[in-house]
C-alpha cells in the first residue's frame, strides 16, 4: 500500500475552562492516530482553534496547525458561534489533498472537511462517528440536548453526501448509523487503544496506594460526575476513611455544583479534585495510586479511559451501557444505569477484598493488551487509503 503524503485532522470542538483545554477520549483517539501516522512518515496537519492547539502542544503532538476562528468556551453561545464559523475555512487549505479526517461527526468538524472535499475530490474524506445521540440526554439540560442533537444530525446529513467513509467506533454505533440512513457501504467499524507497554512500565513503579477510588472524565452530568459523589457517600458509610480522587474539569457551573455537593454531603475529607493531567507519566502514576476505577457515565462510545484503567491494573465499575458492553465484555463490573446504591456496593466489595481486586485487575490488564495504538492506527490507514 502506498502511504499518503498528508493527512488533515479537523478538531474544532475542544473547549477551555480556567485557561486549560478540555481533553476527552475522542480527542486522545485522533491525537494518538495522528502521532502513529506521523511516525509512519505522513505529514500531519491539524485544523482547530486556540484550545486545540494548546491541547496538542500539552500532549506532545507537533504538527502544522491551521487555525479556525472559533470560541472555545463551554456555553450555548459558544456552541452556536462554533457552528456558524465552520464555513470560514483558512485559504491555505482550499487545495489540500490527502486524507481529510473529521475527528467527530459534529457540524463544526464535518463542514470544513466537506468544503475541502468539494474542491479536491481526489482527497479521501472520513468522518469519525462516536455515537448517535438521542434527542433527550440524561445529565444535561434540555437546550444542551437539543443543540447537541441538531449539531450532530446536521453533521451526519452533510457527511452522508460528502464523506467517503464513516469510521464507527463500535458495532452498536455502526448499527445506529445504518438506522439513521448512512449507507452500509460507507461504514467501517474501528477501535481505540492504549499505550499498553508504557502504561504497564509506569504502573509497576508505583508501590503505594493513596486513593481508594478514582474518577477521570469531564465534570458533566452525562459523564456521571454528580452520581460518583452520591456513590461515594454510600461507600464512606461502610468504609469511613475511603478516599476518592476526581480528575478533570468542566464548566464553572458544573464545578461549582460539584464542590457544593461535596460540602453538602460532608465529604470534604473524603473527596479531592485534581485538574486534568496532560503529562503521560504523571497521569498514569496518579491512576496507579488508586485501587478502583469508577465510571458511572450515562453516555460512552468506546470509553478509552476504561482501557487505560485496565492497563494500569485497576478493576473497573461502570454503568451498563449497550454501546460499550460488547467491547469490554465481562472484564468490567457492570451496574444497572442509575443504580447508585448497587454501584457503591460493588465498590465496597472490591475495597474489602484484596484478592478479588487483584484478580480482576490482572484480568483486565491481560484483556486490554490487544488494543494497541500502533496496530489500530495501521489498520485504520488501510481502511481509508487502501480503498482508494
Amino acid at each position: 500500500m502506498e502511504i499518503p503524503q498528508k493527512a488533515l485532522f479537523i478538531a474544532n470542538g475542544i473547549g477551555v475552562e480556567d485557561g486549560k483545554p478540555g481533553i476527552s477520549g475522542g480527542d486522545m483517539r485522533w491525537i494518538e492516530i495522528a502521532k502513529k501516522w506521523q511516525d509512519m512518515g505522513i505529514e500531519i496537519h491539524v485544523l482547530t482553534q486556540d484550545a486545540g492547539i494548546d491541547l496538542c502542544e500539552r500532549v506532545g503532538l507537533t504538527v502544522e496547525f491551521h487555525k479556525m476562528e472559533m470560541p472555545s468556551e463551554y456555553s450555548v453561545n459558544g456552541y452556536l458561534l462554533r457552528a456558524l464559523n465552520s464555513f470560514r475555512l483558512p485559504k491555505e487549505l482550499t487545495r489540500f489533498e490527502g486524507i481529510i479526517y473529521a475527528s467527530t461527526e459534529h457540524w463544526y468538524d464535518v463542514i470544513p472537511g466537506a468544503l475541502i472535499k468539494r474542491k479536491n475530490p481526489r482527497s479521501k474524506f472520513v468522518v469519525v462517528a462516536h455515537w448517535v445521540a438521542p434527542l433527550i440526554r440524561t445529565g444535561t439540560s434540555l437546550i444542551n440536548s437539543i443543540l447537541f442533537y441538531i449539531n450532530q444530525r446536521m453533521g451526519y446529513f452533510v457527511g452522508k453526501r460528502y464523506a467517503d467513509i464513516f469510521l464507527a467506533v463500535s458495532e452498536p454505533t455502526g448499527n445506529d448509523l445504518k438506522r439513521i440512513g448512512i449507507p452500509e457501504s460507507k461504514i467501517r467499524i474501528v477501535e481505540a487503544g492504549v499505550d499498553y507497554e508504557e502504561i504497564r512500565r509506569i504502573a509497576s513503579q508505583v508501590k503505594e496506594k493513596e486513593f481508594d477510588g478514582v474518577f477521570m472524565k469531564r465534570f458533566d452530568g452525562t459523564k456521571g460526575v454528580f452520581d460518583v459523589v452520591e456513590i461515594w457517600k454510600h461507600v464512606v458509610s461502610e468504609i469511613p476513611d475511603a478516599k476518592l480522587v476526581l480528575i478533570g474539569h468542566g464548566t464553572k457551573a458544573n464545578v461549582k455544583r460539584l464542590k457544593r455537593m461535596i460540602q453538602e454531603k460532608k465529604l470534604e475529607n473524603s473527596v479531592c479534585i485534581l485538574d486534568p493531567i496532560y503529562d503521560f507519566e504523571e497521569k498514569f502514576r496518579t491512576l496507579a495510586r488508586a485501587k478502583v476505577f469508577l465510571l458511572p457515565s450515562y453516555e460512552e462510545n468506546w470509553a478509552i479511559v476504561i482501557g487505560e484503567a485496565m492497563a494500569t491494573g485497576l478493576p473497573v465499575v461502570c454503568y451498563n451501557l449497550p454501546e460499550i458492553q460488547p467491547i469490554w465484555e465481562d472484564n468490567v463490573i457492570w451496574v444497572p444505569k442509575g443504580n447508585k446504591e448497587e454501584f457503591a456496593k460493588k465498590v465496597v466489595e472490591l475495597l474489602q477484598d484484596d484478592e478479588l481486586r487483584k484478580r480482576l485487575g490482572e484480568k483486565g490488564a491481560e484483556f486490554v493488551k490487544k488494543y494497541d495504538w500502533e496496530m489500530i492506527a495501521k489498520k485504520e490507514l488501510i481502511i481509508i487509503w487502501g480503498e482508494l
